[in-house]
């Protein structure tokens, strides 16, 4: 699918998202008005997926939260680059992970700028990373980076390679395929040896382990990669190291 060369000029990303709050409790004290309208947003979530119908608020914020952009928060972005040393590849990765959000977008804004001429590539990117940080970054006050201005972009314009899409080859039909089964079917290590996407808020308000979550969305970025050098037909990566 893509040369040595074209491999080089992608950017492979990953995000980790955690509860805004650690608590709905929390959320209630400090802004009522979100706290009534995350009530609302649960009827919702309650009358359309019946796994959800017996959870109470409290429940369905601690797990369903970190999914949804106007109540999470970004806690973890990691950012991939692959350089060839003959027909071998390797990966760096620069990796922002914080207690104060804004330090990760502002980390997410200079990389976006500086790689303003590369593709950025992700898995599902387009349906839940690239919106979530477009709305983090509006909500927290900051400028959205050129290169996410998506608001007006045609299809074809979007600077963006989502492997989730590429995976489906066109096919609107096929259920969602998670990365960890895009990695188990074409013969690439689980990047979820660890913990899974449903365990990183409790991990960042429970266990504090910032640099748990760390390694988890590097091992995203670098599946990630692995898994486009496979499609392309190049050699795999032993490793990643340093920053990009």
């Amino acid at each position: 699918m893509y040369t040595q060369d074209e491999l080089t000029k992608i950017v492979f990303f990953d995000l980790e998202t955690a509860a805004g709050e650690k608590t709905l409790d929390d959320l209630t004290a400090k802004n009522p008005r979100m706290s009534d309208l995350w009530s609302r947003r649960c009827d919702h979530l309650r009358s359309k997926f019946p796994e959800n119908e017996d959870k109470t608020d409290e429940e369905l914020y601690e797990n369903m939260s970190p999914l949804q952009p106007e109540f999470n928060r970004i806690v973890c972005a990691s950012f991939g680059r692959i350089t060839f040393s003959g027909s071998t590849p390797n990966m760096v990765i620069k990796t922002f992970c914080s207690e104060v959000e804004t330090e990760i977008l502002e980390g997410i804004s200079k990389v976006f700028t500086k790689f303003s001429t590369l593709k950025f590539c992700g898995h599902n990117i387009k349906k839940f990373d690239v919106p979530v940080m477009c709305k983090r970054l509006i909500i927290n006050e900051m400028e959205l980076p050129k290169y996410l201005r998506v608001h007006d972009m045609k299809p074809w314009e979007m600077p963006f390679i989502d492997t989730q899409e590429m995976w489906s080859f066109g096919s609107w039909k096929d259920a969602y395929t998670s990365l960890d089964l895009l990695t188990a079917a074409i013969g690439i290590d689980s990047p979820k040896d660890d913990i899974k996407g449903e365990d990183v808020s409790s991990t960042f308000w429970k266990d504090q382990d910032l640099d748990r979550i760390a390694r988890y969305c590097e091992k995203d970025v670098y599946s990630l990669g692995q898994a486009l050098l496979k499609m392309s037909g190049q050699k795999r990566m032993h490793g990643y190291e340093g920053t990009i």
